[in-house]
């Protein structure tokens, strides 16, 4: 066997790589690497929703993971899925442990409290703990809680703002390395995808951020060397999704509002509901309490359809039937080019986009995998052929980077397939 040490940077393009090559990470990265251009991700492209099936390579109808946050309307889905327990599917961290290699996650999504040797997870439950101490030391274990203490309070950590956020969870990744050198560590990266959200795809940030994520691979590069690894390590990046550019915010609860199925408090957050429509950035979810209310939903919200701001409506067989995703929603609306959701349950049905929250900012994701921008896969190390190739999807990473650093797994456990069917 041997190591393998996964990152994902957040929302990289496949169109990004001709941005990349000059870059001195980057580079040395791509001058042996087998490079996956245009890979397809699942539906809705979510971070979370993509970090599963990444993770497990199972289609997220099998998951567990159907969203980035849980539905909560009172709190606007202030909960996200954080929490490991949320994967109802072994992982790579499960057949590494398995097969007695040590493990790591440093910022990985879906990784607090996992099957894992250090765990330091991307969590901010800032509602739920008094300091930010106390978040962490809640989701990380003891080993993993030694690094997170370093420098949580040496970055804006508890905003969870970037690249200061990145910053914390590299240096982590660092000390991790040099001083313990797991077999298997799986890491995340937020800048570029942040950048994105409030700068639009093609920003000239965008260049910057580029820029910044490679300084963070040259520095991973160098702990490995000092670590005496780098020779023995299979090295994924990879993105997990793409971005599509947003001018109008789409409040579709304002419809439930008005048809009298859901409430709003003075603050206008939502008191009472019997249907609802979750946002997910480009796409959003209708759920209702009964079934009863489906009817009036859909009849509240005809004027989604009869403006052309929503391209389809699936209902949750036919979502599951076209992009294998399952969940407690009934429908599963797409926006029209240009259009992305919000939460909103009081004021215009309609509003220009921007603003704090990613899911419609000037550019957001969450829509059908076949729109916009592909993420792609760069995967280099000991035995792995360079290369340029098409038609990998998301649930194959997990077992073509398995397969490439010898880790066993039950092929029949997972959706995806090594795309390396006879070895590397």
């Amino acid at each position: 066997m041997h190591r393998l040490l996964v990152v994902c940077v957040d929302a990289l393009f496949t169109t990004d790589l001709p941005d990349t090559r000059h870059l001195p990470g980057f580079s040395r990265l791509l001058e042996n690497a087998a490079v996956f251009e245009h890979v397809e991700s699942v539906y809705p492209t979510l971070t979370y929703v993509c970090h599963a099936s990444i993770g497990s390579g199972c289609w997220p109808e099998r998951t567990g993971v159907p969203h980035n946050q849980k539905l909560d309307p009172a709190s606007r889905n202030e909960e996200w899925y954080w929490d490991y327990s949320a994967i109802k599917v072994p992982t790579v961290f499960d057949w590494a442990s398995e097969a007695g290699m040590t493990t790591a996650s440093v910022g990985w999504p879906v990784s607090a409290n996992a099957p894992v040797t250090y765990d330091i997870p991307e969590i901010w439950k800032w509602s739920a703990y008094p300091t930010v101490e106390a978040v962490y030391r809640d989701g990380c274990n003891d080993a993993g809680w030694e690094y997170a203490s370093r420098y949580l309070n040496e970055h804006d950590v508890a905003h969870a703002t970037h690249p200061s956020y990145d910053e914390f969870e590299i240096r982590c990744l660092e000390d991790l390395i040099r001083e313990r050198a797991p077999q298997v560590i799986l890491d995340h990266q937020a800048h570029l995808d942040h950048v994105r959200h409030v700068a639009g795809n093609h920003a000239p940030e965008v260049q910057e951020a580029l820029r910044l994520h490679d300084e963070w691979l040259c520095r991973t590069f160098r702990a490995l060397e000092d670590a005496n690894v780098l020779g023995d390590t299979v090295i994924c990046v990879l993105g997990d999704h793409g971005h599509l550019e947003v001018d109008y915010k789409l409040s579709a609860n304002v419809l439930l509002a008005k048809a009298g199925l859901l409430e709003v408090d003075e603050a206008g957050e939502v008191s009472f509901w019997n249907a609802y429509v979750q946002s997910g950035g480009i796409s959003a979810e209708l759920f209702v309490k009964d079934e009863a209310y489906l009817e009036p939903a859909m009849k509240a919200l005809a004027p989604l359809f009869d403006e052309g701001y929503v391209t389809d409506a699936l209902t949750n067989d036919e979502a599951r039937q076209r992009f294998h995703i399952a969940g407690d929603f009934s429908y599963i609306f797409e926006a029209a080019p240009n259009y992305a959701f919000g939460d909103d349950a009081e004021g215009p049905l309609v509003t220009p986009a921007g603003g704090d929250d990613y899911k419609y900012s000037l550019a957001t994701h969450g829509h059908m995998p076949f729109r916009g921008e592909k993420p792609c896969f760069i995967m280099a190390g000991p035995g792995v052929k360079p290369g340029r190739y098409q038609g990998l999807r998301l649930v194959d990473e997990a077992p073509t980077m398995m397969k490439a650093a010898g880790i066993p797994f039950d092929e029949a456990a997972l959706d995806g397939r090594s795309f390396f069917s006879e070895g590397l």
